[in-house]
């Protein structure tokens, strides 16, 4: 059997399609009419000569052979992507490179970093931000910080912490002058919610079970793809979320964001910092890494732990 080399428009127009789970969402991302990305997709099934995609005008979903297909797709074009922003703006010597999830980077780790570089001039960090577990640059990795397992065998890890979660609200949100709202009327608000990476079980279905709460009673909204997209959601009165308590305690402070109710439930999984297996000394990082700690020790939303 000849094998076929798909081009890499087709592949493109697939990865996107299988993500959104949309043809009109992957044309919007890729800037194409909904008719370019259906061709692209059709021609890429032609080329390999299997079907990947069961479509309706109403839904998209993968096949069987599209489920096996996507998940390498992504990775490679994930790799194309990363190798091409390595070349257009490499990295600069002696910088730290610091990496973690989006919600960890803008909502706790950047408003602590001025005092770190303040009381260490002679150290710059870059600050790389990832979305989804497993979607780590090994090439902008000197430190990261993340909720496991799992665990990749490229990385040592140690305990950082433990936390927990509970809902948050606007505060235009509650109508009622004590600041809370019964319990039994969480029904009537939309709840907004990150989809569960891995294994982990939902931030949602967490809280709702601690609480005694029956999901199929809750109206839910819109799912974003993380806490920072949720979090603007939220600010702007488009519902509740369930946040983890070291991300909203500064919009807590503020008066950003309230509690609708004071309980919280340990939030699924742990964090933990991880360094490459293979690194050179390097003075710098352990100084970030000792400050990393202090600053996670003397927060009160955040539990140092051992394994």
């Amino acid at each position: 059997m000849t094998s076929h080399m798909p081009t890499l428009v087709s592949l493109r127009a697939f990865e996107a399609v299988a993500r959104h789970k949309s043809f009109r969402k992957a044309a919007d991302e890729i800037c194409v009419t909904h008719a370019a990305i259906s061709h692209q997709v059709k021609a890429l099934e032609t080329s390999i000569g299997v079907k990947l995609l069961e479509r309706t005008s109403r839904w998209v979903e993968l096949t069987p052979a599209g489920e096996q297909y996507y998940p390498p797709i992504r990775e490679h074009l994930q790799g194309i992507i990363k190798a091409t922003r390595r070349i257009q703006t490499p990295e600069e010597p002696d910088v730290l490179l610091v990496q973690s999830y989006a919600s960890f980077n803008t909502m706790w780790l950047q408003p602590r970093l001025a005092e770190f570089l303040q009381d260490n001039p002679d150290t710059r960090v870059r600050i790389v931000s990832t979305f989804e577990d497993g979607d780590y640059d090994m090439h902008r990795f000197d430190v990261g910080v993340f909720n496991a397992p799992p665990f990749d065998k490229r990385f040592d890890y140690s305990p950082l912490f433990e936390t927990d979660i509970y809902p948050v609200c606007a505060p235009e949100a509650l109508n009622s002058a004590s600041g809370g709202i019964p319990l039994k009327e969480l029904k009537n608000f939309l709840l907004l919610s990150v989809p569960s990476t891995w294994n982990e079980p939902d931030d949602w279905n967490c809280w709702l079970d601690a609480v005694g709460l029956d999901r199929q009673t809750m109206k839910f909204g819109s799912i974003f793809d993380n806490y920072p997209l949720v979090r603007e959601a939220v600010l702007n009165n488009h519902g509740i979320s369930v946040a983890r308590a070291p991300f909203c305690a500064r919009d807590l402070e503020r008066g950003r964001l309230v509690r609708p109710f004071d309980i919280s439930v340990p939030e699924p999984g742990r964090w933990y910092l991880a360094t490459q297996k293979e690194r050179a000394p390097n003075p710098k990082l352990d100084t970030f890494i000792d400050w990393l700690f202090e600053q996670i020790e003397t927060d009160p939303t955040m539990r140092l732990f051992r394994a």
